[in-house]
């Protein structure tokens, strides 16, 4: 006979969602849960105890014969199967996390119980998309990218408005969304793989770095600010970075205050059971809830071509069916032949022979003064910053431009370092602009000539879009590289600088030809590579010396040297 304890325990399988709150390990949340379960599966009546038939002599006074042993029969229960001897009848009951949350992050966390585990497994491995609250806090930038570490940095913020805010999403947002197309492995020429980017059904196949479907600003009230986020693969510490990378990239800093999953999957914020209901009475609903769900996940074929699709439309899920095996057979999109090459300059192509603090100390001994290379270069640090948050792009919003910008940046470096003479800082700022007009303070890559002549004879042209002023014309002539390019396109010259996708626009209308069309190579992540991918250019992230450690930026986007760049544009004209 099924006992009371095993009827419960047989219920206790499927999925369900918890909210797990800040500050809480999501193990201490799993243990919590399994306690509270066991507690109610052992409070069970237990079954009545087994019957032991005993014999018991009886006393010899109680015989009529001394000859005649005479026994007496009695049932007692058997002390074997008393709670006390057996202790609790279950010592275990499995319960699975979905994707986990850390300790600083709260919100929705999917767990299974029993068989429902199979099917946590499935949802975990299908790709589906998870949405965040992130709140953040301009002014300053942590160790850890959270509010509570050690502050390595402050800065101002007024400059920065929600317009800006709004761009610099847009520009991220666009860029993960070529990226979640590449990793799709979806031929966009189909009509299957049409419907599903209408429809945003497409999802990466197998393994693939997090990637955002969806940002957007939900508030801005300076210094804080919250975002909503949609995305894949992703971890809290990848959220609170982008925090962090938001900040830089509008020329200050932020840090992430919390981080809040309010969906994973199916699972909603107001399907998560909160800490007072974390019992048997309310488990047992909420699994009873998602029986059909816990069904469909276990159905769906987590690797499936067209993304795992728990949310897949029906009619498509059946146009697979009768495609057969031809339906799985997919090819990567090719973005087409490419025709031009776009070039950043500065680390890219060149870079200056010796750090900015060693050049302004010798331009300083030059006019009989005797500074510290190390303090010049904590100072010039500070000013940059400060200047380019007044008057960004070289001030020409303001009516400035290269030479009036360099000029101020370099009297307010020395004048941090106690030079106060006037006519002195205008010699410094002459001489210093003068300095970095030619070739002899910059120094051309080893694989940039090379790789420059290996493009022209691909057939390629070639320009530059670089955040430079209009010396720029003057130092590539001077290094013996002008020649190699049709164009030049610095912010100085096209009034809007990177990572605005604006200085983009104008070189593709220079060059003539759609931006599949197009590749860039840069530096930067930001300023470069999702700025020019945002566009539909094909970026490149140079990545010299392997310090980049974007998750978003596939192996075939980076190049450890220029020497690998012919081969990758090869590989796209085949």
């Amino acid at each position: 006979m099924t006992t009371p304890a095993a009827r419960l325990f047989s219920k206790l399988d499927g999925l369900f969602a918890v909210y797990k709150p800040q500050g809480v390990h999501w193990k201490l949340v799993r243990d919590t849960i399994e306690t509270n379960l066991l507690k109610a599966v052992n409070s069970c009546p237990a079954p009545p105890p087994r019957s032991m038939v005993q014999f018991q002599l009886l006393q010899s006074g109680d015989c009529s014969s001394s000859n005649q042993l005479t026994v007496t029969k009695s049932s007692l229960p058997a002390l074997t199967d008393h709670p006390l001897v057996t202790g609790p009848r279950f010592h275990k009951i499995r319960v699975g996390v979905g994707h986990r949350l850390d300790s600083f992050s709260s919100g929705v966390l999917v767990l299974g119980l029993g068989n429902g585990n199979t099917a946590l497994e499935c949802l975990y491995r299908s790709h589906v998309t998870r949405e965040y609250i992130l709140e953040g806090e301009f002014g300053k930038a942590t160790d850890d990218f959270t509010h509570t570490g050690r502050v390595i940095e402050r800065s101002t913020f007024d400059h920065v408005t929600n317009d800006k805010l709004e761009r610099v999403l847009a520009m991220i947002q666009g860029a993960n969304q070529k990226a979640l197309i590449t990793y799709s492995q979806m031929d966009l020429s189909t009509q299957e793989a049409y419907e599903l980017a209408v429809k945003g059904l497409l999802r990466p196949q197998d393994k693939s770095p997090p990637i955002l479907t969806g940002l957007r600003c939900l508030s801005y009230k300076p210094p804080q600010f919250t975002l909503e986020v949609q995305c894949v693969n992703e971890t809290q510490r990848y959220l609170r970075k982008l925090v962090h990378e938001v900040g830089l990239e509008l020329r200050t800093n932020a840090v992430c205050t919390k981080v809040r999953r309010t969906r994973d999957g199916p699972f909603k914020m107001e399907d998560a059971l909160t800490r007072h209901h974390w019992t048997t009475d309310d488990i047992m609903p909420a699994i009873a809830s998602f029986r059909h769900t816990t069904r469909k996940i276990r159905k769906n074929d987590p690797y499936s071509p067209l993304g795992g699709g728990l949310f897949m439309d029906s009619d498509m899920t059946e146009t697979r069916r009768r495609r057969g095996c031809a339906g799985s057979v997919l090819r990567l999109t090719m973005w087409g032949p490419v025709r031009w090459v776009l070039w950043d300059i500065k680390d890219t192509l060149l870079k200056v022979r010796c750090s900015v603090g060693e050049q302004y100390c010798n331009e300083a001994k030059r006019v009989g003064l005797k500074l510290p290379a190390m303090q010049i270069e904590t100072a010039f640090r500070q000013a940059y910053r400060q200047h380019s948050c007044l008057y960004p792009n070289y001030g020409i919003a303001q009516g400035m431009n290269g030479q009036l910008w360099w000029a101020g940046l370099v009297k307010n470096t020395f004048s941090q370092c106690g030079v106060q003479d006037p006519a002195l800082l205008d010699t410094l700022a002459s001489n210093l602009y003068h300095n970095f007009s030619g070739p002899q303070n910059w120094e051309v890559f080893p694989d940039s000539d090379s790789t420059l002549k290996s493009c022209t004879s691909l057939g390629m042209k070639q320009g530059v879009v670089s955040n430079f002023d209009r010396r720029l014309d003057g130092i590539l002539q001077g290094c013996g590289l002008r020649t190699h390019f049709s164009f030049l396109l610095t912010s100085e010259e096209a009034a809007v600088a990177k990572p605005d996708p604006g200085i983009f626009a104008q070189a593709l209308k220079k060059s003539g030809v759609p931006a599949k069309h197009v590749v860039h190579v840069g530096d930067h992540y930001i300023n470069d590579y999702l700025t020019s991918r945002s566009l539909g250019i094909q970026g490149y992230l140079l990545d010299r010396h392997g310090l980049q450690k974007h998750l978003d930026v596939p192996p075939q986007h980076r190049l450890q040297s220029l020497d690998e760049l012919p081969a990758r544009l090869l590989q796209e004209m085949d």
